[in-house]
């Protein structure tokens, strides 16, 4: 990995390779399934410039064995984006019962140039930031994988976020004592003064006992 690039970065491209298997089944409808096989992590770079590119195309690994019939492995490099703004994002993907990596996988249309008939998904993101992520849960019309964010992505994120990441301390309210005096004693508000002066009794009545 370069030297050069370390979590005090407020801007990283962190290279990953993604695998899928292409699985057949046994299903009327459907004749396959995508399953996320491995993610290897590449290489650091400075996140100066233009974000990643989405909508990546997977290309063929090898074909499948003897062995494993019916199954195929795919493969396509892409860049984790980390910047200092989305810190509070992956602050919340590491204090989760399953911190992950969020990769979505899309259903090629009919006119995307593909070589390979075998395969009608591309990579459309990859992502750190479950707030982002909740956009496509939100659609429902592409295949979100959650791989376990762990290994030297894990330790590289949590040092992102240990860096950029300064949540606001939570302060009491203090209460206003002399305000808190004024409106137990009925203070607060003139209006209530007023009111009161409407039925206090004249002192002239008081010492006469009687009304004339």
């Amino acid at each position: 990995m370069t030297n050069s690039i370390s979590p005090e970065n407020r801007h990283v491209l962190y290279a990953v390779r993604l695998i899928v298997e292409r699985q057949s089944i046994d299903n009327l409808w459907q004749s396959h399934r995508w399953v996320i096989h491995d993610l290897v992590p590449l290489e650091l770079s400075a996140g100066d410039g233009l974000p990643p590119s989405n909508n990546i195309h997977f290309q063929r690994l090898r074909q499948p064995s003897e062995g494993d019939a019916g199954v195929a492995l795919f493969t396509a490099e892409a860049s984790l984006d980390l910047h200092r703004a989305e810190a509070e994002a992956y602050a919340d993907n590491l204090a989760s019962s399953e911190p992950a990596i969020y990769a979505v996988l899309r259903q090629n249309e009919a006119d995307d140039e593909n070589d390979d008939a075998d395969i009608d998904i591309h990579l459309a993101e990859i992502s750190l930031s479950p707030y982002n992520i909740q956009d496509y849960e939100d659609c429902g019309e592409d295949q979100i994988e959650k791989l376990p964010l762990q290994g030297p992505v894990a330790k590289f994120v949590k040092d992102f976020v240990d860096i950029h990441f300064k949540p606001e301390p939570f302060k009491k309210r203090q209460r206003d004592k002399a305000k808190l005096d004024r409106d137990q004693l009925g203070g607060a508000d003139p209006r209530l003064r007023r009111k009161g002066d409407m039925f206090r009794v004249p002192s002239d009545f008081k010492n006469h006992g009687e009304y004339h």
